[in-house]
């Protein structure tokens, strides 16, 4: 019996990073691993939040609030200045924000660390 759970809980893990993997080879940014400080405006609420992962196209942060798809909001990375972005996302804790300006604005944005996302 136990045999048989670790069986499908290695099956279950080679699934995950096979989609993982697969969700990889899409993406058309390259992505870097962060953990800076975000704060994020939705309508007039403001929310302080985690970046765990950073493009030139949006970021994915930690905030435990189902935001709807598509929803327009504001972020403010570290120091950074604001900028808008839409909700591409959220699961189990974690948003995904798509950036509404272009890649070269973001990456002005974000100076020295921007251009090591190119």
């Amino acid at each position: 019996m136990a045999a048989k759970k670790n069986t499908q809980a290695n099956v279950k893990e080679l699934n995950r990073n096979s989609i993982r993997d697969g969700l990889e080879m899409l993406r058309s940014h390259k992505r870097r691993t962060v953990v800076w400080p975000a704060v994020l405006i939705v309508n007039e609420f403001e929310f302080k939040c985690t970046l765990y992962d950073i493009s030139l196209g949006g970021v994915r942060l930690k905030l435990d609030l189902p935001l709807a798809t598509g929803a327009k909001v504001k972020i403010k990375i570290k120091d950074f200045e604001y900028t808008d972005a839409l909700v591409s996302w959220h699961a189990e804790g974690f948003v995904g924000l798509r950036f509404v300006e272009n890649t070269d604005y973001i990456r002005e944005m974000l100076g020295e660390y921007g251009e090591s996302l190119i």
